[in-house]
């Protein structure tokens, strides 16, 4: 018999891994970067000029999606702004 419990732990389970299976190329992402800069013997990439006015954030130069202010990677296709 399949009580409640099983299911609460099945359920978190599934959500689990698929959290795993959408944070992993993001991650990848990380870790190829670091390991580029490690080689070259890159500093840190730098503060690009300010953005005009009308634009409030920051635009992703991948997709060009406007991000709010603070964040380091894009919320849309989740590379490093």
């Amino acid at each position: 018999m399949v009580t409640a419990g099983d299911l609460y732990l099945l359920a978190v389970t599934v959500m689990a891994l698929v959290a795993l299976a959408v944070a992993i190329p993001v991650l990848l992402d990380i870790v190829r970067e670091g390991r580029e800069r490690l080689r070259q013997g890159r500093p840190e990439p730098p503060v690009e000029a300010e953005e005009p006015d009308d634009i409030d954030g920051v635009q992703c130069r991948h997709c060009g999606t406007v991000n709010d202010d603070g964040y380091a990677y894009c919320e849309e296709c989740s590379r490093q702004l």
